[in-house]
């Protein structure tokens, strides 16, 4: 027995010496056994030694084998936020499914970063994975007419569109830039707060300052609205509130309560102008560099992390408002035929802003499965 195992040391360490430091040590080990000024004792020692060693080096070599990529995920939302909770989710997944081979690494609350510090660090490859909204239609343009107001009429449309073929194929541009899309998470249905009045109708918001992300099509809708858009990153937004800067913001309900923007502000007005999704981001050449195995299993987490995302949106949207309410702010529900009469005006203008020819096709796809 001790022949054979001597056996498999000598090719092991052969093949291996000039690769492996632990190798070239075993291998050393193994030579001292044989010398004959040794005695039988310190022999025996030695070649425990050895296969203590041999067999340390092949765990090792497992873990290391095991462990084949690191994912490291940035988003701007706390634990409250959906953005977490989808994070979480997805590292949950991915490294069950790909039994460890697959190490997932979450950075929240604007570690790295806000969403465009993000998108742009994934690009770059800076950073493996991130979660950005808004800022996402400097990079494709099929995702400025997902912007377009009063679009959606609610979450069962939203996946119609977004989890089959169109979702898609408006994906696919990221690509281009050295990005690929895993996901459409649910950022939610957007809605206004301010402290200067209840917004019911659109006239309501003439003169307001209010923070709009960097989406020129988000700023054009509220000029059309009659608010002052002030473009501003998510992480500036509660101090600019706080101090004065800026009279109010738009976000999902989970959004504002996850930053705590409720405190800040006076009233909260249900619109659901805007449903905004959050896109699941990797760098292209990382994706690109995996296994299909591995692939397969980033997509399929991706497209669950989704529908479990559009979930809890669904539950805060029947319970965030009366949280707040409670808390402080005062809520009104708003005139929405009268918003989305003005909000059609927007239309036009988004597609023609759109540099692709189908886009008035694409916009005319996503109404009608609505029906």
């Amino acid at each position: 027995m001790c022949k054979i195992f001597k056996k498999i040391l000598d090719t092991y360490c052969i093949l291996y010496t000039m690769s492996n430091a632990s190798c070239q040590f075993i291998y050393q080990l193994r030579c001292l056994t044989e010398k004959e000024d040794i005695s039988m004792t310190t022999k025996k020692i030695l070649f425990v030694l050895v296969g203590v060693v041999f067999m340390g080096s092949l765990v090792l070599g497992a873990v290391a084998q095991a462990q084949e990529f690191t994912i490291r995920i940035a988003h701007t939302h706390t634990e409250k936020g959906l953005y977490y909770k989808g994070s979480v989710k997805f590292k949950e997944l991915v490294e069950e499914r790909s039994g460890g081979r697959i190490v997932v690494e979450h950075y929240p609350a604007g570690q790295l970063g806000a969403d465009r510090d993000i998108q742009e660090g994934v690009q770059l490859g800076t950073i493996e994975a991130g979660l950005s909204s808004s800022p996402v239609v400097l990079l494709n343009d099929y995702f400025k007419l997902l912007d377009a107001p009063y679009l959606f009429v609610d979450r069962e449309h939203v996946t119609k569109v977004l989890d089959g073929e169109l979702g898609q194929k408006m994906a696919k541009p990221l690509e281009e830039v050295g990005i690929k899309h895993l996901g459409y998470l649910e950022n939610g249905f957007r809605q206004i707060t301010n402290n200067v009045r209840p917004i019911v109708v659109p006239e309501d918001l003439e003169g307001i300052k209010l923070r709009t992300p960097e989406s020129p099509v988000r700023m054009q809708t509220f000029k059309t609205f009659g608010a002052n858009p002030v473009p501003m990153s998510f992480t500036e937004v509660f101090g600019a509130l706080q101090q004065g800067i800026i009279d109010g913001q738009e976000n999902p309900l989970a959004t504002i309560y996850q930053a705590s923007l409720h405190e800040v502000q006076k009233y909260l007005s249900l619109t659901g102008h805007v449903y905004s999704a959050v896109h699941l981001l990797m760098n292209k050449d990382l994706f690109d560099s995996m296994p299909e195995d591995l692939q397969n299993i980033l997509v399929e987490a991706g497209r669950e992390v989704a529908v479990y995302t559009r979930e809890l949106g669904a539950e805060n949207d029947a319970s965030l408002a009366d949280v707040m309410a409670n808390e402080g702010v005062e809520v009104n529900q708003a005139d929405v035929k009268a918003f989305v009469a003005k909000a059609k005006v927007v239309w036009p203008m988004i597609i023609e802003d759109c540099k692709y020819e189908d886009a008035a096709e694409v916009v005319d796809q996503i109404a009608a499965m609505a029906e």
